[in-house]
């Protein structure tokens, strides 16, 4: 059985869709910038090559050393104090687990959310690191953090999802 559905409230749909995405990325980027005292920019990305699942890489700074390098299964990420406004966001998931924040992740690139390309020509570490390659995709995760670029098109630019990033340059 099928459930009618107007125009109206497919677009709507899309919309919260949309604005769930962006609140969950930001909620990613808080984290993370939280979890290393403001010095995480970049989560880096790679996406499968049966396009069905966006892998985790590694967590950069600013200039592009590596913070956190995903791949040991043992290996945590920095604690959020008990107390913490983002601690209480995730609920019972803690983000101090890279599973916790590979399905958040998840659930973005499954409805539909695009991600940035790793900058590397403006990362002068991350060019010379394992951690990172040119197909990589990230989530800019400061005010540090510089997209490889700027301009979508407008239908990409509205599933792009990033919550933070350095101001444009002029021109």
């Amino acid at each position: 059985m099928t459930t009618d559905l107007t125009w109206n409230e497919y677009v709507d749909a899309i919309a919260r869709i949309r604005e769930a995405n962006n609140a969950l990325a930001r909620l990613i980027a808080d984290t993370l910038t939280a979890q290393y005292d403001g010095a995480a920019a970049y989560l880096v990305l790679d996406e499968a090559e049966s396009a069905d699942f966006m892998g985790f890489v590694s967590v950069l700074d600013a200039d592009g050393s590596c913070l956190f390098e995903f791949g040991d299964d043992t290996a945590t990420l920095p604690a959020l104090p008990p107390d913490s406004p983002l601690a209480r966001s995730w609920s019972s998931r803690d983000p101090g687990e890279p599973w916790t924040l590979c399905t958040a992740v998840q659930g973005l690139y499954q409805t539909g959310a695009i991600f940035d390309r790793l900058p590397l020509d403006r990362l002068p570490l991350a060019s010379d690191s394992s951690t990172a390659a040119e197909e990589h995709y990230c989530l800019l995760l400061s005010t540090a953090a510089r997209p490889d670029l700027w301009d979508f098109e407008e239908a990409d630019m509205a599933r792009l999802v990033r919550p933070y990033s350095a101001p444009r340059p002029p021109g």
